[in-house]
């Protein structure tokens, strides 16, 4: 029997769902990866996410999990208007522990996405530019672009890639939930293009201004120097109680 199954979005190329997961940054011994509504093996604990997969978790530990004798929801993406819902009473049902990623969530911990466990982001090089863009692939058809301005898709490469883009930049202008996560947890400058609310539940959020605009706002941009050392913080004590179930 394997230790751990992780299950999260695999089968898209988004750098952030591909980079999610815990199981990627600590050791869980014995392990594999799977996508959502893929058959799990036999395991000890099942770790559904991280990312914006509340509904896709419901349906797994419903469905998709019954080989596993626990099951753990990590850093997922979880509102309050999920966390009134009948969907998040049988979530809670189903699951031995919940975290979620949004601030403020009653009674569910706040555990930002693990990815800010990578040594990635331990030493980053000095910017390169003064601005760059990290737009999401397919949130960006009217999302204006400048020529002199560097500018990355989500959907391009790995996550070092990504990082190493951010990190090239003394700002980072951005319509992706990771590339706003990452370029806080690189201690960058962030104005943030939001296209709902999922960006809006940091616990401090960047500064935030509609598409349009961005060319003629960015020196409203903010660093979160404290994301890192928060994010680390939350997801080590977060994977101390995971394994203390084992």
């Amino acid at each position: 029997m394997l230790d751990f199954a992780f299950m999260h979005r695999r089968r898209h190329q988004n750098v952030g769902d591909l980079a999610c997961s815990p199981g990627h940054y600590f050791d869980f011994g014995p392990s594999t990866f799977l996508d959502f509504s893929q058959d799990m093996p036999a395991c000890k604990v099942a770790v559904l996410g991280g990312g914006q997969v509340f509904q896709d978790c419901v349906t797994a530990a419903v469905y998709d999990t019954a080989k596993a004798r626990k099951r753990v929801v990590w850093g997922v993406g979880i509102s309050q208007k999920d966390r009134r819902s009948i969907d998040f009473d049988i979530l809670n049902g189903s699951c031995d522990l919940i975290s979620t990623r949004n601030w403020g969530i009653d009674g569910c911990p706040y555990v930002p996405c693990a990815s800010a466990m990578s040594p990635l982001f331990d030493t980053p090089p000095a910017p390169e530019h003064e601005v760059v863009l990290f737009y999401h692939a397919r949130k960006s058809d009217d999302l204006p672009r400048d020529p002199a301005i560097p500018s990355r898709g989500n959907d391009q490469g790995t996550m070092a890639e990504a990082i190493a883009f951010l990190a090239s930049g003394a700002t980072v202008v951005t319509n992706s939930y990771h590339g706003t996560y990452w370029a806080m947890c690189l201690g960058r400058r962030v104005l943030c293009l939001p296209f709902s609310n999922k960006f809006l539940n940091f616990p401090d959020n960047p500064p935030i201004t509609a598409p349009e605009d961005w060319r003629a706002r960015i020196k409203t941009a903010e660093a979160r120097p404290e994301m890192l050392t928060t994010a680390r913080s939350l997801n080590r004590a977060f994977h101390a109680q995971v394994m203390n179930m084992v």
